[in-house]
């Protein structure tokens, strides 16, 4: 390997450079830091030959700057055909590398270009004693051999037939892509997808063509497409999108059916709450079990009528984005409520009051609870599929002046398991809670009032350490389980034959886990035994209700948790609240009058000497006039540093210790977050003063 010169470059840089990379992106920063000093930089001109093609293996190369071509030599006529285009983050020379063999390809700079070479030793050991290390450099391997299998099939099958292009690679800290024919493939949470992109296509080509606008750069669009080799469809869209130039990648179909339900691109959505629910009511599937139960117990007990209201309601809270129904009896009839967007509005549908016990007996035989039961709360789950729809309820029961009263909580499977960057929009607390989930023990304590989001967060914070760390053993213990996951343990809680949190844990700490959540911590005996297994080598997800981030270690000192205990046990503290999100395709910029300018100023949220421009709610078809679309989270996060450990080991009072992690930049506090939220145009002033007071 020979170049222009070797280039200093400090360690602290390398390791800055090398944690975004894929290949190091889930190691530990203590590990980057360590083989920093130990990485050889080098710059070579256009043109000039990295790696010969045959030469003895020299180990790997990560390009820091500019841009690199993988050519394959003709051994009987010397032509070289370029294979893939390496660009800065990404990796080279795997091969020989891992093999330690020669290099089979011939490694050539394109541009003025700077080079990191990991030397074959390192990467030895990097192999043997990194797991995410070599997880990452086995999939780079895997995605090569898979394109070259691809190209070949492409070309007939013919061994001998040119391979296509590999893959350009991504930007440092970008999700790595494939391609095929000159098709890049993609994820699509590794694009800033919002609302205004997509209204730039019509729903109905959406949904027709599977397709999905990702980014607009300049004068050119990104559109992701389930099948980018649909002529048609390419057709389609460069006609619609014809203002701009159209860069085409693939999807993966389950990417576009989460988004689809994400962006809620249903073409009937226009006209939602005009006329007669847009969701059949008889497209509702209950779950195998549930109907099981229903014919068991319901037989001549419940008329068609009744399963048709019961099947109405339902599917009215579906296609209202409702997260809650409430049913009750009233004196003039049935009164049916649903919370959208945080707020409980009635329904606008009259239910006789002949229908109250029906109602209440056939949600009851859904969820598999007693009928004749009617002095007792009881709860329940009710499960059932709208297409390709998993949508769970949470059922509750409580005896009330004019009969029960059932509440039921909705849960969607695409929302619970969604990407970690739909919830932390800021940069910092992405970076934050990814960290912590890599990490190989510790404590992650999601806080919270009831309902703003915990269990979603947890559920999509196990979502991504079983994509990141496929060979963890996971175990939950939750009551209710809310969501069933595939490849986890769950147990469900139950109080009637004395199994409660801290029986289950006991028995999960013999089950060697890797990363245990646990649904909420309720006792002593709980919160003792998860923060000891935190400590003791276990990653612990967990949630608990409190206000504030130091109010979570308050609350851990009221369950008789020792501060020593908390301090080290700890890794992450999490809490949010739930605000109403700005509609994007309305929403709207001015100057705030002067008496919220003085409110927002007084808690932090804007600059009075220097007011800018903040969003507000306009109102439009899309958002039922409302300004408003769905919710999102305004986040408190604090970072269990040295010195924060320091201060609670101390007994430094707790409003001491919030100071001093703001000043030490471990906290991120609410207003920080909100004004955000709002310079993103996510959320409006009166919103994130009601969330920060």
């Amino acid at each position: 390997m020979t170049g222009m010169g070797r280039v200093v470059l400090d360690s602290a840089t390398v390791a800055e450079f090398l944690s975004a990379t894929a290949l190091f992106r889930n190691c530990e920063r203590g590990v980057v830091d360590k083989i920093a000093p130990h990485i050889v930089a080098t710059e070579y001109g256009p043109g000039e030959i990295i790696f010969r093609a045959a030469s003895p293996d020299q180990g790997l190369g990560i390009v820091f700057a500019g841009r690199v071509a993988v050519r394959q030599i003709n051994a009987a006529t010397g032509a070289a055909l370029t294979m893939e285009e390496v660009r800065v983050g990404d990796s080279f020379g795997e091969v020989g590398a891992v093999m330690a063999t020669v290099q089979a390809n011939e490694i050539v700079a394109e541009d003025n270009s700077t080079i990191l070479l990991v030397g074959k030793e390192v990467v030895a050991q990097l192999i043997s004693k990194i797991a995410p290390f070599a997880q990452a450099l086995a999939k780079r391997m895997a995605s090569k051999l898979v394109l070259a299998s691809v190209s070949a099939l492409r070309a007939g099958g013919n061994p001998m037939a040119a391979p296509a292009p590999l893959p350009t690679a991504p930007t440092a800290g970008s999700t790595p892509s494939i391609a095929i024919d000159g098709i890049k493939f993609v994820r699509v949470s590794s694009y800033p997808v919002n609302d205004k992109l997509i209204a730039m296509l019509a729903q109905k080509t959406i949904q027709q063509q599977r397709v999905l606008p990702l980014e607009l750069r300049g004068k050119t669009m990104v559109v992701g497409m389930v099948d980018p080799f649909n002529a048609a469809a390419q057709a389609e869209v460069r006609r619609t999108l014809s203002t701009v130039d159209v860069e085409i990648v693939a999807i993966g179909l389950d990417d576009f059916n989460e988004a689809f339900v994400r962006f809620r691109l249903d073409p009937a959505a226009a006209v939602r709450g005009k006329a007669a629910d847009q969701i059949a009511p008889d497209s509702l599937i209950f779950d195998a079990a549930d109907q099981e139960r229903d014919a068991a117990k319901a037989v001549g007990v419940i008329g068609d009528e009744v399963v048709q209201m019961a099947n109405r309601v339902i599917a009215a809270a579906i296609e209202r984005n409702a997260s809650d129904i409430h049913v009750e009896a009233d004196a003039t009839g049935v009164r049916v409520r649903f919370r959208t967007q945080g707020q409980l509005i009635d329904w606008d549908q009259f239910v006789a009051p002949s229908y109250a016990k029906g109602l209440i007996a056939r949600y009851k035989v859904l969820s598999g609870l007693d009928i004749t039961e009617r002095r007792l709360p009881q709860d329940g789950r009710i499960g059932l599929r709208i297409g390709r729809r998993e949508i769970d309820l949470r059922v509750s029961t409580m005896p009330a002046s004019r009969g029960e009263k059932i509440v039921m909580r909705l849960f969607e499977a695409a929302t619970l398991m969604r990407p970690l960057e739909t919830v932390f929009m800021e940069p910092r607390s992405l970076a934050a809670l990814r960290a912590t989930i890599n990490k190989p023990y510790g404590a992650m304590i999601i806080a919270g009032p009831t309902g703003s989001g915990k269990s979603s967060t947890l559920y999509a914070s196990l979502g991504e350490r079983k994509r990141t760390r496929p060979d963890t053993n996971i175990v939950t213990v939750e009551d209710p389980i809310e969501y069933r996951l595939s490849g986890i343990t769950q147990v469900q809680v139950n109080h009637s034959i004395n199994l409660g949190f801290s029986k289950v844990l006991h028995a999960m700490l013999r089950q060697d886990p890797d990363v245990i959540m646990v649904g909420e911590v309720r006792d002593e005996d709980t919160a003792q035994i998860a923060l000891e297994a935190a400590m003791t080598g276990h990653l612990l997800f967990t949630s608990l209700h409190a206000n504030n981030a130091v109010g979570v270690i308050q609350r851990l000192q009221n369950l008789n948790c020792s501060r020593a205990l908390i301090a080290q046990s700890l890794g992450l503290v999490v809490v949010q609240r739930l605000a109403r999100k700005l509609c994007a395709k309305c929403a709207a910029t001015e100057i705030p009058p002067p008496i919220l300018l003085d409110s927002l100023h007084a808690r932090g949220l804007a600059d009075r000497a220097a007011p800018v421009p903040l969003p507000r709610a306009v109102g439009c078809g899309e958002c039922n006039q409302t300004g408003y679309s769905g919710r999102i989270a305004v986040l408190e996060i604090l970072q269990m540093t040295d010195q924060v450990r320091a201060q609670i080991m101390a007994d430094v009072p707790l409003a001491d210790i919030d100071k001093l992690a703001a000043e030490a930049g471990s906290l991120i506090p609410f207003k920080r977050y909100a004004s955000y939220l709002m310079s993103r145009n996510l959320l409006t002033p009166t919103e994130a003063l009601l969330t920060v007071a």
